[in-house]
């Protein structure tokens, strides 16, 4: 039976008056009579081929339209008895059937359970009736404009109160940012936190907005009864959801209690780090073989290993560390850190390679490869460098690590670092007079340093000329190329004054007429240039006089 006596219902197998309904095994759950929203009664057995909840609903529909039958009265719903079961009855319709089985299962008897039911469906129908009344319409029209405004009341509110807010948050943080005097520790960290709560004011300010309006959609339907359940549905959910996130809060408390004490305890050892190797750097603290420029290096790398051994330990209780999609996901991020990574790991263990073996530091004027200039930044993983020409130049540490670093400034900083030029001057040229002449132009060079002396060195005995090395001792090699062009100049000032040429002669002579290379005062004594001999007739004379040639 679905609700109602077989032998009056179309719906349901056709069953003589007076038989006794067919009962279905009680295998399904007891399923609620629900109009608009509101459980009206309990149906338990299932009859024939329906089920509790197909009983339901059935006697849900009947109730429905009996309400919307105006000649239907709620005083003329009764109970008719029968031998296994009770109709409910409004006027000449049947509404549904209660069994004994339905008496049983609710613990009732047949006649009580009957009653009820029949009293349940007096006041839906009256609420039915009054509820989708022309009244009731207009009624909750009513309480929807009035909704309505007080919700734009209260965005608009809420609007004025943000921007009046935030103005006067960002004019002071303005104000204390932009000021010329110097800052206390207070006034920053009070910036820095004002700034921090007007991010967090926008994102508290889209969830309050967020959740005034499904507090305005929830009350609007529950104005009308067509869609009273699922403003109740809608309710409901939010209310399970925030007692299960309530729920999953307290339960998480003995994982924040790990995990603060773990940040803690790492907290007071990177402390303990920075404090120690930063007295090492200040050379406060001496270690054995422990250059203090190693100190911030390394206490890097300790603080690192530090925090992930940290992570290592609070995985696990992380919020959803267990779960198949987040183990996906890390197995996923590591595979792409491993396959593109290598370049960077590489440049990494360079960079540490090179911190240790104090190659050059920043400031230092130094050339890496084709690259000269100042290093203005060493990191873990490259290498920035200013050239003369004001270009910033990134250089892989890994790059580095392959090619040689010449480092000017480190003996620069003690006696020195040594610059030199070659010129090459003819045979003719007493050597003497060409290493005074280029020590004085070496001298007379801003940045060349006098002590030590600057020194000449002969470098090679060439065909036609000879190659001076100039060297010179200087403190300030980020000037190289000023002092290059210094030195260059002050070579041509000061040949010029000697009366040396700056050439690289090449010669191509008779050696009869010629006067030869060796300077005069290494001549022998009484040379004389020679003449050219000519033999023969005086026509071979002619043909072979200059003049003729």
């Amino acid at each position: 039976m679905c609700g109602q006596q077989p032998s009056s219902t179309p719906n349901q197998p056709a069953a003589a008056a007076g038989e006794e309904p067919e009962l279905a095994v009680d295998k399904n759950a007891p399923a609620d009579v629900i109009i608009d929203g509101r459980s009206i009664l309990t149906v338990y057995q299932p009859i024939g081929a329906y089920t509790p909840q197909q009983r339901a609903e059935k006697i849900a529909e009947r109730i429905v339209v009996a309400a919307g039958d105006v000649d239907v009265l709620p005083e003329s719903v009764g109970l008719v008895p029968r031998d296994a079961w009770t109709e409910i009855t409004a006027g000449s319709r049947v509404l549904m059937a209660v069994t004994d089985l339905d008496a049983k299962m609710a613990g009732k008897s047949r006649k009580q359970l009957a009653s009820e039911d029949a009293g349940n469906i007096r006041q839906a129908l009256l609420i039915h009736r009054r509820e989708h009344s022309w009244n009731a319409i207009l009624r909750g029209s009513i309480y929807t404009l009035v909704a309505t405004g007080i919700l734009v009341l209260l965005t608009w509110i809420l609007r004025k109160v943000r921007l009046v807010v935030s103005s006067r948050l960002v004019k002071w943080i303005e104000t204390r940012t932009n000021v010329e005097e110097k800052k206390t520790a207070l006034h920053v960290a009070i910036t820095y936190v004002l700034s921090l709560a007007l991010a967090l004011g926008t994102a508290l300010r889209w969830l309050l907005l967020i959740a005034i309006l499904e507090v305005y959609v929830t009350v609007v339907l529950s104005f009308y009864p067509g869609s009273r359940h699922i403003s109740h549905a809608v309710t409901d959910w939010i209310l399970a959801t925030l007692a299960g996130l309530a729920k999953s809060g307290l339960d998480y408390l003995p994982n924040i209690f790990v995990i603060a004490v773990v940040a803690a305890i790492a907290t007071q050892v990177i402390r303990l780090i920075s404090l120690v190797f930063a007295e090492v750097g200040k050379g406060n603290l001496t270690l054995g073989g422990f250059y203090p420029e190693w100190a911030e290096p390394t206490a890097k790398l300790i603080r690192i290993l530090v925090l992930v051994l940290v992570v290592i330990i609070i995985f696990p209780y992380l919020p959803g560390s267990k779960s198949p999609a987040f183990q996906g996901i890390s197995i996923f991020v590591g595979l792409l850190l491993s396959l593109g990574s290598s370049s960077a790991v590489a440049n990494a263990i360079a960079g540490i390679i090179l911190t240790y073996m104090r190659s050059f530091a920043v400031g230092d004027w130094v050339k890496i490869g084709d690259t000269t200039g100042e290093v203005i930044e060493k990191n873990m993983l490259v290498t920035r460098v200013v050239t003369p020409k004001r270009e910033t130049i990134t250089i892989p540490n890994a790059t580095v690590m392959s090619g040689s670093v010449m480092n000017y400034t480190r003996e620069a900083k003690n006696a020195g670092v040594i610059f030199y030029t070659t010129v090459t001057i003819g045979y003719d040229a007493p050597w003497k007079t060409v290493h005074q002449l280029l020590i004085d132009a070496a001298r007379a060079t801003e940045h060349i340093l006098h002590n030590p002396e600057p020194f000449v060195l002969q470098t090679a005995l060439n065909d036609f000329y000879v190659s001076y090395e100039l060297n010179a001792y200087t403190d300030a090699p980020t000037k190289m190329q000023v002092i290059y062009s210094n030195l260059h100049q002050n070579i041509q000032e000061s040949f010029n004054k000697g009366g040396v040429e700056i050439c690289s002669p090449h010669f191509s002579a008779l050696r009869d007429g010629n006067t030869i290379t060796i300077p005069e005062p290494f001549r022998p004594q009484g040379y004389r240039t020679p003449a050219f001999r000519v033999n023969g007739t005086e026509k071979e004379e002619e043909e072979t006089s200059p003049k003729a040639r």
